[in-house]
């Protein structure tokens, strides 16, 4: 199965079940609309590779953390109270959280319209692989942050997280919130894996060095091909020297992939 993405077809599988296409798949994709098929398999193979996903398979409570990322997540566990979210909740205080959160992205990002997001956590509420969380500062009840994870093929991917900008302080409560997460996942629901998603071309947060550093995510490396539509697959040829020279755009994100592609780091 997949899906469109930007005009990019990509894999609806968990990464584990990934696989290469045959020509035939492609065609009827491409058939179907879009540009490009990005491909992954060969998911966590021992050796490593220019694409990965950034993923946690096991849980050891706080004596896995260092000291003081322990002291961090004792502070926001008692700051903030960290639960499933309603749809009202989300509706109510999703948005503005939402917005607040761009304010420190290092990237350039242009926002979903309000309408889109109230779409998106309705979509959420009405389908039981899909589940919203949220935060609250315990002293006045502020909301904070929220999330929406997506449960299926015994894992759960981390899809969005966003964090009200003003927060961010000495509070710490992305340490709350994905301490959190990963209890719930990995210890009471006993999935396979948490993923944070696909190697970042992007870079407009540093949300998976994060949990690299901070939470003992690790790089599960895969292979990763790219297929072009003619004549994308021209211009793709043509421009790709240029790939390090190019300001950021929708084009130099499109080179990198296919660098990641030939097994290049950027």
């Amino acid at each position: 199965m997949s899906k469109l993405y930007k005009e990019v077809w990509v894999s609806e599988h968990a990464p584990h079940n990934t696989s290469r296409l045959t020509e035939e798949e492609c065609e009827t994709l491409f058939k179907q609309g879009g540009w490009a098929i990005r491909e992954t398999f060969d998911f966590d193979t021992q050796s490593e590779t220019s694409f990965y996903a950034v993923i946690k398979d096991q849980f050891g409570d706080m004596d896995e953390l260092s000291k003081k990322v322990m002291t961090k997540v004792r502070k926001a566990l008692k700051t903030y109270e960290i639960r499933k979210a309603t749809l009202d909740e989300m509706l109510r205080y999703g948005a503005d959280i939402y917005y607040n959160a761009f304010a420190k992205y290092k990237v350039k990002s242009v926002p979903v319209t309000k309408e889109s997001l109230e779409a998106r956590f309705r979509m959420v509420a009405e389908n039981e692989d899909y589940e919203a969380w949220i935060m609250f500062r315990i002293e006045d009840n502020a909301p904070v942050a929220w999330s929406i994870t997506h449960i299926f093929e015994n894992m759960c991917e981390y899809e969005t997280v966003k964090i009200d900008s003003q927060f961010l302080d000495s509070t710490y409560p992305s340490y709350g919130l994905f301490f959190t997460m990963n209890q719930h996942y990995l210890a009471e629901r006993n999935l396979s894996y948490v993923n944070a998603g696909w190697r970042s071309v992007t870079q407009h947060s540093n949300i998976q060095s994060f949990l690299i550093e901070q939470f003992n995510f690790r790089k599960a490396y895969c292979k990763m091909n790219m297929r072009y539509k003619f004549p994308l697959n021209v211009a793709v040829s043509l421009l790709f020297p240029l790939r390090k020279i190019l300001p950021n755009s929708k084009i130099k994100t499109m080179l990198l992939q296919e660098a990641f592609s030939r097994g290049l780091d950027c």
